[in-house]
């Protein structure tokens, strides 16, 4: 069995949540819906794994193209006597496609 997927899109967002690194990226469909001039765009969230968060923090910045291999985790929340499962996208590997960090 194999959990693995690859996106390539651009960042919208780069955000710390506790010890965690989230992306938004912003993955464009590759076709119009009928009756649209504009093809439609998706935001997804990646949490970045540890070994990268360090990395992305030096040199992703918000519109740069990034190519992303990652897996899919899920958790189960409890919330009174229901139980949710909540899907995530966890990045293993990421590639600069396009990226210029600004210089301070």
């Amino acid at each position: 069995m194999l959990n693995q997927c690859i996106l390539v899109g651009k960042v919208i967002s780069i955000n710390k949540e506790n010890k965690d690194i989230i992306i938004t990226l912003s993955i464009s469909h590759n076709y119009k819906e009928p009756g649209e001039e504009e093809y439609s765009v998706d935001e997804i969230d990646v949490q970045l794994s540890n070994h990268l968060s360090e990395t992305a923090l030096e040199y992703l910045n918000e519109n740069a193209t990034v190519g992303v291999k990652a897996r899919i985790a899920q958790r189960n929340l409890t919330v009174g006597e229901t139980t949710i499962k909540v899907h995530a996208i966890i990045a293993e590997k990421l590639t600069f496609i396009n990226t210029k960090k600004q210089e301070e």
